[in-house]
C-alpha cells in the first residue's frame, strides 16, 4: 500500500499550505481515476466561471516623483472649441475699401420662367455660319416656268461645228422653193467631205408610159379558180400584161 494511502474522510485532514504546483491529487478523467498535480489544476485559472469580486483593500501611500521624462508623450488630438458668445461693444469705424476683388459667389437658383411677351424682340445679326448640306431634288414641276430673255448673238464661230442628228422626214412641199444663186467654184478638195444629211422624200409626178417591152415578164401565180369559169381568164390577163399578142 502506497505511503500515502489514508482512510481518513476529507474533512478531517490537515490544511495544506505553501504549495509549490508538485502536489498530487486524484481526479477523474474519461471515467478513470488518474493523478495529477496542483500546478497543472493551476494553469486551468479563467476556465471556470469568475468567482465574487473580492473586498477592496485600503489605498496605499503615494510613491516617489520619478524623474521626468525625455521622451515626448504623443500629440492630442486638435479640436475646435466652442464658440463664445458674440459680444455687444459699440461698432467699430468702416475699414478702407479692399482692393481685391473678392471670390465670386456660387449661381443661385433659377427663378420661375416668365410669361410669353407679346412683343416682337429685334432681329438678331445674320450668321455666318458654314453653308449646310444640298437638300434632295424635289419632284418635277408640272407648270412650264416662263420663258427667259433672249441672249445676244455671240461673234460667228471659226470652227465648224459637228454634224447634227439627221432630222425626221417632213410632209413633201407642195410648193416649190426658189433656186438659189449659183457660187463660185472652189478648188478641187483632196479629202472626202462628210456625207450631208439625207434631204426630203417626196412622190414625184407619174412618168409618162413607156414604149412596150420586148422581154417577156415572169409568169404570175395561178389565180384561184372561179366557179363554173374556164381559163381563158388567164391568157386575157396575160394578153393585158404584156399589151396584147
Amino acid at each position: 500500500m502506497p505511503r500515502y494511502a489514508s482512510n481518513v474522510q476529507i474533512p478531517n485532514l490537515g490544511v495544506a499550505v505553501a504549495l509549490n504546483g508538485t502536489e498530487q491529487l486524484e481526479v477523474v478523467q474519461a471515467g478513470e481515476s488518474k493523478r495529477a498535480t496542483t500546478q497543472q489544476i493551476a494553469d486551468l485559472q479563467g476556465v471556470g466561471p469568475t468567482g465574487p469580486m473580492g473586498i477592496t483593500g485600503p489605498t496605499g501611500p503615494t510613491g516617489a516623483t520619478g524623474p521626468a521624462s525625455t521622451v515626448p508623450g504623443p500629440t492630442g488630438p486638435s479640436g475646435t472649441g466652442p464658440t463664445g458668445p458674440t459680444g455687444s461693444g459699440p461698432t467699430g469705424p468702416t475699414g478702407a475699401a479692399s482692393t481685391t476683388v473678392g471670390p465670386t459667389g456660387s449661381t443661385g437658383p433659377t427663378g420661375p420662367t416668365g410669361a410669353n411677351s407679346t412683343v416682337a424682340g429685334p432681329t438678331g445679326p445674320t450668321g455666318t455660319g458654314p453653308t449646310g448640306p444640298t437638300g434632295s431634288t424635289g419632284a418635277a414641276s408640272t407648270v412650264a416656268g416662263p420663258t427667259g430673255p433672249t441672249g445676244q448673238t455671240g461673234a460667228a464661230s471659226t470652227v465648224a461645228g459637228p454634224t447634227g442628228p439627221t432630222g425626221s422626214t417632213g410632209a413633201a412641199s407642195t410648193v416649190a422653193g426658189p433656186t438659189g444663186p449659183t457660187g463660185s467654184t472652189g478648188a478641187a478638195s483632196t479629202v472626202a467631205g462628210p456625207t450631208g444629211p439625207t434631204g426630203p422624200s417626196g412622190t414625184g409626178p407619174t412618168g409618162p408610159t413607156g414604149a412596150n417591152s420586148t422581154v417577156a415578164g415572169p409568169t404570175g401565180p395561178t389565180g384561184a379558180a372561179g366557179g363554173g369559169g374556164t381559163s381563158t381568164g388567164g391568157n386575157i390577163f396575160l394578153a393585158d400584161y404584156f399589151g396584147g399578142f
